[in-house]
């Protein structure tokens, strides 16, 4: 660690915040302001991942109603928007990145710069996961929107649906449209 009073940073982390509004339920119908335990616009800091959970986070932020201690929960990144790198000045935060959490071995605390930045960037290009139609899964992500084709290993496949998280792909070409007269 180094000292406070020089300001130098005590290492790196990913920041994001909270969406304003979440969706939540069946279909995501059900549209909240932020999350349980966070507010809308919090600023959560993202442990570097140990453990591969798709989807979700080991995160360090200051909870809804208590906003004087960090708490460390596991959420869904889809709930989270504006992922940055920053600089970590506090040792209280710190300690909170490295406490291990519930059910889970112990994570990390700081991301190099170059983790944090890639990480950042990653996350904030929007991405939908990829289904087919075919007996083999194929393999990655899209961009949203998503591309009309894709091509995996000789097949092509066409788009058929896609939502705020996948996209749909059927090996059947997409129906001709009938000339109207």
């Amino acid at each position: 660690m180094t000292n406070e009073r020089s300001g130098e940073p005590l290492g790196h982390g990913v920041v994001a915040n909270v969406a304003r509004e979440t969706a939540h339920g069946e279909g995501g119908l059900e549209i909240r302001r932020g999350l349980k335990h966070f507010a809308p616009g919090a600023k959560l800091w993202i442990a570097p991942p140990r453990w591969h959970y798709r989807g979700n986070a080991v995160v360090v932020g200051r909870h809804r109603g208590n906003g004087r201690r960090y708490v460390t929960l596991v959420t869904e990144l889809r709930f989270l928007e504006n992922f940055r790198a920053r600089a970590v000045h506090s040792p209280a935060l710190l300690r909170a990145l490295s406490r291990p959490s519930p059910g889970f071995e112990q994570h990390g605390g700081l991301w190099t710069l170059e983790e944090a930045e890639a990480y950042a960037e990653f996350h904030n290009t929007h991405r939908l996961e990829i289904r087919t139609d075919g007996p083999d899964p194929v393999p990655g992500l899209v961009p949203d929107p998503p591309p009309m084709e894709l091509v995996h290993q000789d097949t092509t496949f066409h788009l058929a649906h896609f939502n705020a998280y996948v996209a749909r792909y059927s090996s059947q070409p997409p129906p001709a449209e009938v000339p109207t007269t």
